[in-house]
């Protein structure tokens, strides 16, 4: 058994994304790394862990992938994590890294990313988690978001406390390109702009807006837009602050 820390990577486009291997190997030369990724494409399925019989179980099977044990599962990353934490690869993991997600996740909509989504419920079995996203380029820069996320990686297991979660944009450039690294808030909901429903034609249509233009510039959208690299610690769901009175107002038996 390797004395590395215990790194789980996953995402939410499927075994075959490059960003997964390219990311996988990058890891795997400084901790125990063990992939476990949807079979396909899994995305916007937030921290869900899809509908599935417990008793029957989850197909499963082994992928090659160069030395690194890997899996591919029929369900959503966050059903891979959930495994990882309740022992199904083995130890308990020290770090979940998602991705490379190919295409930013950024504004409050990330909430419905299943990249986003696999690093929070990492958090919800006590262990740390990573999101790497990166921005849309011809050709894709995996090389950057790799070299990011490797780093992001090494920092957040080097500490003791918060922050627990990160979620971590790439802009689509070379690392040379790359002008810093930047805290970033959340932008506002998303790319998503507009929705239109088409009762004729039976059709729930979104408008997707690709500009950073008019968003706040200390967001992520806007930062990573500027070729920064964004950094958004995060917080997993906890019950709110109890309102001061009594619960009998809402409803007496």
């Amino acid at each position: 058994m390797s004395d590395l820390p215990r790194v789980i990577v996953t995402n939410d486009d499927g075994i075959d994304s490059p960003g997964l291997r390219l990311l996988a190997a990058g890891l795997a030369d400084d901790f125990d790394v063990v992939v476990a990724a949807p079979a396909t494409d899994m995305s916007g399925s937030g921290t869900g862990i899809g509908g599935f019989d417990p008793v029957k179980g989850v197909d499963m099977t082994t992928v090659d992938m160069g030395g690194i044990t890997a899996y591919t599962i029929a369900g959503p990353p966050g059903l891979a994590v959930m495994a990882a934490a309740l022992g199904a690869f083995g130890r308990f993991p020290d770090l979940v890294v998602s991705g490379i997600n190919a295409g930013m996740n950024t504004g409050h909509s990330i909430i419905h990313s299943g990249t986003v989504g696999a690093a929070l419920t990492a958090r919800t079995f006590r262990s740390r988690g990573i999101a790497i996203s990166l921005a849309q380029s011809d050709p894709w820069q995996w090389d950057t978001a790799v070299e990011v996320g490797v780093s992001a990686a090494r920092w957040l297991l080097g500490r003791t406390g918060s922050p627990y979660v990160l979620n971590v944009n790439v802009p689509g450039v070379p690392l040379s390109e790359v002008n810093g690294i930047h805290w970033a808030d959340l932008d506002e909901f998303g790319y998503f702009r507009v929705a239109n429903a088409d009762v004729e034609y039976r059709k729930l249509q979104f408008v997707v807006g690709s500009s950073s233009a008019g968003t706040d510039p200390a967001t992520d959208t806007a930062l990573c837009a500027k070729n920064f690299v964004t950094m958004t610690p995060l917080a997993t769901i906890e019950p709110a602050g109890f309102p001061d009175l009594d619960a009998s107002s809402v409803w007496k038996p």
